[in-house]
């Protein structure tokens, strides 16, 4: 108990300031206020910074069209969220304020009215609808990759333990469809396939034609046997039996070329200035960069936005000359291959 005494009144000589360490002790809170101070007063003042540099953005208007192929399988109401979103966040990073306006378009012919009525500045269309409004005051600029691809292949694919080897043997049967984004070629590819081979339409060719959102609702109902063959694209494919090697059960009865299915165009006219135009061909190339972009990539189910090369569509334009001539004079894509004349 002794030995503790010492330390006790040491405690309480701390505790217990005289009149001349009252004196540093207020000195010292008072230097410290005096240095925070300025920080807690630009605190207050910084919202107000804030808002006048808001205020300062410089306003832009932007309409985008779009064919609804061109987001097959997405509800269009989140398409538009999701350009509103990235209009507000990119445009403030480059000093806009963009007001935004969308507008859906069921065919390139509905679309290619309002671009002789209209200024649309940003155009996102299925490729097969482009080849049919070149020359209609569109630029390309970009078109979807995804795992650094900008074509997809697609398979037509049944159990290859089973009877259906061949496309005839299709004939009558069940048919799944995977109508997602950046997949709408495969219709057009099909409907080629069975006019090549003189089978006719997908509509009057196949039994049953079901459309499906989801690759797995597309693919597993033909492993399981409750569907006898189904159209996918590859990469969907690969991706699936990597996950679940059983996949692998299912054979190509046949296969497309590599095909682009998407096109990202710009008006060429209409613009309040180039300088604008140009930082939203910057923005769309850093969209794999930002949150925001990513969720419009999300949207085309891809990874990043690539310039467009003319021969990106190469193939493509061996399809459309292997269709039929009535199938020419179609405007725009169908909205499913049950729908095909």
């Amino acid at each position: 108990m002794s030995r503790s005494r010492p330390v006790d009144a040491a405690i309480g000589a701390t505790c217990r300031p005289g009149r001349q360490g009252t004196r540093s002790m207020t000195a010292r809170i008072l230097v410290i206020i005096g240095l925070a101070l300025p920080g807690l007063l630009m605190g207050i003042r910084a919202p107000l910074r804030a808002d006048d540099s808001s205020a300062a953005l410089n306003p832009e208007t932007l309409k985008v069209g779009f064919t609804r192929r061109a987001f097959l399988g997405v509800n269009p109401m989140d398409a538009e969220a999701a350009f509103k979103t990235l209009a507000r966040t990119v445009g403030a990073a480059k000093g806009y304020d963009i007001d935004i306006t969308i507008q859906t378009f069921e065919s390139a012919r509905h679309l290619s009215r309002a671009l002789s009525a209209e200024t649309i500045n940003l155009v996102i269309l299925d490729s097969w609808s482009y080849l049919e409004m070149t020359g209609d005051g569109i630029e390309p600029v970009f078109v979807p990759s995804d795992q650094g691809r900008v074509a997809r292949r697609y398979l037509l694919l049944a159990r290859r333990d089973g009877s259906l080897k061949t496309l005839l043997d299709l004939r009558g049967r069940s048919l799944n469809l995977l109508a997602a984004p950046n997949t709408n070629l495969g219709a057009h590819w099909l409907q080629v396939l069975l006019s090549d081979r003189k089978l006719g339409i997908p509509g009057a060719f196949f039994g049953v034609l079901e459309d499906h959102t989801d690759p797995m609702a597309a693919i597993l109902p033909v492993f399981f046997g409750k569907r006898d063959a189904v159209l996918v694209d590859a990469t969907k494919f690969e991706l699936m039996t990597e996950l679940n090697p059983q996949l692998n059960s299912l054979g190509a009865i046949d296969a497309s070329e590599p095909l682009v299915n998407a096109v990202i165009c710009l008006g060429r006219s209409g613009w309040s200035s180039e300088v604008f135009r140009q930082d939203l061909v910057q923005a769309m190339a850093e969209l794999h960069l930002k949150p925001a972009g990513q969720q419009i990539l999300t949207l085309f189910k891809a990874g990043r936005m690539v310039p467009f090369v003319n021969s990106h569509l190469d193939t493509v334009r061996r399809l459309r000359a292997r269709s039929a001539p009535r199938q020419h004079e179609i405007k725009g894509a169908p909205g499913s291959p049950v729908a095909l004349p």
